[in-house]
């Protein structure tokens, strides 16, 4: 028989046994995927308290592309999750609401791999009826928030509309100033920039209706207009225009405030739009810390097992030539 024969059949031989090595080889690599192997690591970490602003005007339906139904703190919410899941194995988080003047912690640091379900479900469930005062000043939360970040030792994402009930027309920012360079933070606005009315709702969280400028007046926030409440229910609109310098029955995103507050505390101003776009903040290269975490390795599997899928492709294409 032909020995030139006898070459090609034991090449060809070859070049299959090796096909079918470099293939289960990389059938072999990917199975560490399933049962999300890890190694401790040194790489970027995050320490973060997120405050979210739970106040009523966080009610308002204005985040652009989504339902009637959905609101910036559904928005918020939202967000604060997609930050959680983006967040790198070994980061620290705590969760706090904002409303009055001061924060108010839901717990303490807690690692994001571990306590992912449990942060998220708590998360998810944080509703405007768990205020514990009507009022609310920004200035104020946000420097009782960088006290207690400080106290953690972590940085501060406070997520808000800006809105504020009294209105004032200049902050103090004193005790801000005072505060400068304690932490790294963010002030992250949510919603709308134009007006909305602030809903009203019931016990199943549906819109009843909305504030009017004289609930305003009658919550005493304009002594001087409560001459032109005469004889007017609750909840209707006064007629005639008498009340045209109230607006705390209306709200938008005030971001020009925020970044007034941000740039006393020495914090940067976002405007999220979208839950990727409060990851990417939450995940910036500048707020974060190089330390050695648990690290997920199955990109590491996965990249290996395409190499040989790669490899095999291209011994193959050159069998062929």
């Amino acid at each position: 028989m032909d020995p030139t024969f006898h070459q090609a059949a034991a090449s060809m031989l070859k070049a299959r046994w090796r096909r079918a090595a470099l293939l289960i080889g990389a059938a072999l690599v990917t199975l560490p995927c399933f049962f999300m192997p890890k190694l401790v690591l040194p790489g970027p970490t995050y320490r973060w308290l997120i405050v979210i602003d739970i106040t009523e005007s966080m009610n308002v339906r204005d985040i652009a592309g989504r339902g009637p139904e959905h609101s910036r703190l559904d928005a918020a919410k939202q967000s604060v999750v997609a930050a959680l899941r983006a967040l790198p194995c070994g980061s620290q988080v705590a969760i706090a609401l904002f409303a009055g003047v001061d924060t108010l912690n839901l717990f303490e640091p807690l690692e994001v791999c571990s306590h992912f379900d449990a942060m998220e479900q708590v998360v998810s469930r944080l509703d405007w009826r768990m205020g514990w005062i009507g009022d609310s000043r920004i200035e104020n939360g946000l420097t009782h928030a960088i006290g207690e970040a400080a106290r953690m030792k972590l940085n501060l994402l406070f997520v808000t509309d800006g809105d504020e009930t009294p209105r004032r027309s200049a902050a103090r920012l004193t005790g801000l100033q005072a505060l400068r360079g304690r932490i790294k933070g963010t002030l992250v606005g949510v919603g709308g920039e134009s007006l909305q009315p602030v809903p009203r709702l019931d016990e199943d969280n549906q819109i009843v209706g909305y504030w009017q400028a004289a609930d305003a007046v009658r919550e005493g926030f304009h002594p001087n207009n409560v001459a032109a409440l005469t004889g007017l229910e609750a909840g209707v609109a006064s007629p005639g225009g008498g009340l045209d310098d109230v607006d705390e029955h209306l709200s938008a995103m005030r971001g020009r405030y925020l970044m007034e507050l941000g740039t006393a505390a020495g914090f940067d101003f976002v405007h999220a739009r979208s839950p990727s776009e409060f990851a990417t903040t939450a995940t910036r290269p500048a707020a974060a810390d190089i330390s050695h975490a648990p690290r997920d390795v199955r990109p590491l599997f996965a990249l290996l097992a395409a190499l040989l899928v790669v490899l095999d492709r291209l011994l193959g294409a050159n069998r062929r030539r």
